[in-house]
């Protein structure tokens, strides 16, 4: 072994370490990779630029605007409130609706078509007097599962459709994964109608605020000098205004004898419809926001992955001042607070509480990629909008079917849109996932060194050519390290194969498998909170979707 390969694979395992532990941004891991590629000279700085602007890069960016563009025009929304009008049977609708998240997921985004379909899903559990915990899961494993049957349904997908395309010269057909992909489909939603049935009926952790149903939050309130609570126990609080109060910082017994004095801070679990009453009690300041003002809407958002708050503390965001919005709560479920509440940092999957003018809360979910927990005011319907938009996409399809370059043919998708003035200049970058397209562009760089290193010649001895082998070693590194990942190291060991497009098929069926944690796809992430999931919930019901893919899969290389 030679001294490239040895920085190679300490390059690599240092990555997949850093992407495991889930600590750093999944995007700064891969520059940390690239940068470090280029400076031990394994990658040459022109090739890692090159890479940003490769087919995968340019083609997932342009396929995130157009599915998100059809995500907003509110359509699919209209589709979903029909259906729940006219159908009664509870697996009917969740049958038809599985169907239509599983075939749009192959040309939209998984995780935009999962939070799109949230608040339509908290609607069926409200009707249906079940918890949202008994179908948000498995609507964000329909999403996965029907995000393969193209080759730019996954990222995965569009980075193994270069990677054909650079080792053989030709272009992998739109299509090429879709008997494989829609066979797995059409027999897994079953398969999720039955987990849906099984699945543990938990009290939601977070629902609709229309119907006051929602679960609790933690919230923080200074008791100020001339407050009436002053004197009172915690235990009067906490019976007159039904809330519990956590802990009193710092340091101070929280029982209910517990004496309230001037300067304490509470740390409080509260429903959200008690939130206005508890800010309207004199001398008692919600902390660290502003005291709601008459006329302000409380609205339940929970945040995306690729949101500007991940990271930052309730106090310490910049963007809150900005739009004058308040942070007032924070999902209650799975949080631990130690000290202030304040300073708890926001997570990606975290539901919170903002307080505002109705308009600047509109302005700051939409900047700030956050998704509504409710479906009043979430978009506007419209028609041309969304027919605009399906048509594009349909074009697209049509002509990368004819043998155009797929990123022409949805660079002319989006020219359209703009044209037609469904999609403007400011909402087309802010439709773009930039994370995701710097990974995919760094891990490019990576899949190059070890192609070059010879490393990925050694990882097919060890497959030894078989697609038992092929799919279990991909779906354990796109469950541990993500798709594209995992996707960038063993596409290359597939298309060594003696069937290289069976091998291939294997690895993109594989690479978008990631059901077994919380953290293996967006999807999973933005129902965990929402549904009150636990880790063990995907490993257990996540490896029933992965045994099913993995038998459809050997069973197809076998025709």
């Amino acid at each position: 072994m030679d001294h490239e390969q040895v920085y190679v694979i300490v390059i690599l395992v240092a990555s997949v370490a850093l992407l495991i532990t889930n600590r750093i941004r999944y995007d700064l891991v891969g520059l940390g990779t690239v940068l470090a590629l280029v400076l031990l000279h394994i990658v040459s700085p022109t090739a890692a630029i090159e890479n940003f602007g490769s087919i995968p890069v340019i083609t997932l960016a342009l396929v995130m605007i157009t599915s998100k563009t059809i995500a907003n025009s509110g359509i699919l929304d209209k589709v979903g409130d029909i259906l729940i009008r006219r159908l009664k049977n509870e697996y009917v609708i969740l049958a038809i609706i599985f169907l239509l998240v599983g075939v749009l997921s192959g040309f939209m985004s998984d995780v935009a078509l999962t939070v799109m379909m949230i608040p339509l899903f908290f609607y069926i559990a409200d009707k249906m007097g079940r918890s949202s915990s008994k179908y948000l899961m498995p609507l964000a494993f329909v999403a996965v599962l029907g995000g393969r049957y193209t080759v730019l349904s996954t990222s995965s997908n569009i980075v193994l459709y270069d990677l054909w395309y650079q080792k053989t010269g030709s272009f992998l057909p739109f299509f090429q994964f879709f008997i494989p992909g829609f066979i797995i489909l059409i027999i897994g939603i079953p398969v999720l109608l039955i987990i849906s049935r099984i699945m543990p009926n938990r009290k939601n952790p977070v629902s609709t605020i229309e119907g006051f149903k929602t679960g609790e939050y933690l919230t923080e309130a200074e008791v100020q000098g001339d407050s009436p609570l002053v004197g009172r126990t915690l235990g009067e609080v906490e019976k007159q205004f039904s809330i519990r109060v956590v802990s009193v910082y710092p340091g101070r017994l929280s029982s209910p004898e517990r004496v309230l004095a001037a300067g304490d801070i509470l740390v409080i679990r509260v429903r959200p419809e008690n939130i206005p009453a508890l800010s309207g009690i004199r001398g008692l300041r919600l902390a660290p926001s502003e005291k709601m003002t008459p006329g302000d809407s409380v609205a339940e958002v929970f945040v995306m992955p690729d949101s500007r708050l991940v990271g930052s503390t309730i106090s310490e965001s910049q963007y809150v001042k900005r739009y004058n919005i308040s942070i007032i709560g924070i999902s209650a479920y799975g949080k631990r607070i130690i000290g202030r509440l304040r300073t708890v940092k926001i997570s990606a999957g975290d539901v919170i509480l903002l307080s505002g003018k109705e308009e600047d809360i509109a302005e700051f979910i939409s900047q700030m990629s956050l998704a509504p927990m409710h479906k009043r005011d979430i978009r506007i319907l419209s028609w041309r909008d969304g027919l605009i938009s399906l048509g594009a996409l349909a074009l697209a399809v049509a002509l990368s079917e004819l043998g155009l370059d797929i990123v022409y043919a949805f660079l002319i998708a989006v020219l359209i849109l703009v044209a037609t003035r469904t999609l403007n200049f400011k909402s087309m970058y802010q439709y773009v996932e930039w994370q995701i397209v710097v990974f995919v562009g760094c891990f490019l760089s990576l899949g190059s060194a070890l192609t070059s290193s010879g490393i990925i010649t050694y990882l097919g001895h060890v497959v030894a050519g078989s697609p038992l082998f092929l799919f279990l070693m991909t779906v354990l590194l796109a469950n541990t390290i993500g798709n594209v990942g995992a996707a960038i190291i063993m596409g290359p060991v597939a298309i060594g194969f003696p069937s290289a497009v069976k091998a291939l098929t294997v690895v993109a069926m594989a690479a978008s498998s990631t059901f077994m944690t919380p953290f293996g796809n967006q999807s999973n992430l933005v129902v965990l909170s929402p549904g009150g999931y636990r880790p063990r919930d995907y490993l257990v019901f996540g490896s029933i979707i992965t045994v099913e893919v993995m038998a459809l899969t050997l069973a197809y290389t076998l025709l």
